[in-house]
């Protein structure tokens, strides 16, 4: 019992100062969540009494029941204010939800990140969404992960062709729109759209046993998950002008994904990604 109570009562609380200099830069406030607290870590009273305060707190915790415990743990359903923790467990101070950060952002991304590809992405990490990307920009990401060039270029040569053709199966579907067909167009999940090459190319180009999963792979999984949640939105929309839209921000999101990959992909790893047209 008390080893299930550990697993549920651990939480990653704060962020690191590479996450605080990454979310600066997207433009999150990034105001330390020890702040609010007011301690003297030069007194020893002072620790002994945050030590005592702590026992007591933990004792008092694991003597509730666990579904009380459960039932205290919660996400928001909508954009809340600061100290709120992310779908992975970071506490923030300031605003989370799915659309902040980016209000074209899928509004049918559920808040604890459950419906969509990849669980871990930006939005799992920092609890809010990204940016476009125009093409050929670097103002976002301020960098990009070192990869080695053998590595990018066979994750190219093994995966480039099936994402160009997943690509060109979700521009098409603009004629399925058009034509009235949006409520009967193929699931997410369908094998034609490439999304999970998209994730292994990802990992190729901005991941490696050295870095381990980096905030340039989460964000790009982000842009996946959204394209994933948009077709989903086609599928679901009532109307002609929404499944447009719909379709225009998976486009965005096309484009900033290639975006982040062309950055790094130099004459000896192959050809740069031809952006689509919006």
């Amino acid at each position: 019992m008390i080893k299930s109570l550990s697993s549920i009562l651990v939480i990653t609380v704060g962020i690191s100062r590479t996450d605080a200099a990454w979310m600066q830069n997207v433009g999150y406030s990034t105001r330390s969540t020890t702040a609010l607290r007011q301690s003297n870590t030069n007194s020893v009273e002072s620790s002994e009494k945050v030590y005592s305060r702590r026992s007591i707190l933990v004792r008092s915790i694991i003597s509730l029941p666990v579904s009380a415990i459960l039932s205290s743990i919660t996400l928001p359903t909508e954009p809340s204010n600061a100290g709120t923790f992310t779908p992975g467990g970071t506490l923030v101070d300031r605003e989370v939800g799915v659309t902040v950060g980016n209000a074209e952002a899928s509004k049918s991304r559920k808040v604890d990140n459950s419906n969509v590809l990849f669980n871990q992405d930006n939005y799992f990490k920092f609890g809010a969404a990204a940016p476009w990307i125009e093409p050929d920009s670097t103002e976002f990401p301020k960098t990009m992960t070192f990869v080695l060039s053998q590595q990018r270029y066979d994750a190219l040569k093994k995966y480039g062709d099936r994402v160009k053709a997943g690509v060109q199966a979700v521009v098409s579907l603009e004629d399925d729109i058009k034509a009235g067909n949006y409520a009967s167009v193929p699931n997410s999940d369908d094998p034609k759209y490439a999304l999970r090459p998209l994730g292994l190319l990802a990992n190729g180009f901005l991941g490696s046993e050295n870095t381990g999963t980096t905030n340039e792979l989460l964000l790009a999984r982000w842009y996946i998950n959204e394209i994933y949640l948009r077709i989903g939105d086609i599928r679901n929309s009532s109307n002609e002008k929404d499944s447009m839209a719909a379709l225009e921000a998976a486009k965005k999101s096309i484009n900033s994904y290639y975006a982040m990959l062309n950055r790094v992909i130099t004459n000896k790893v192959g050809n740069k990604f031809e952006y689509i047209t919006l």
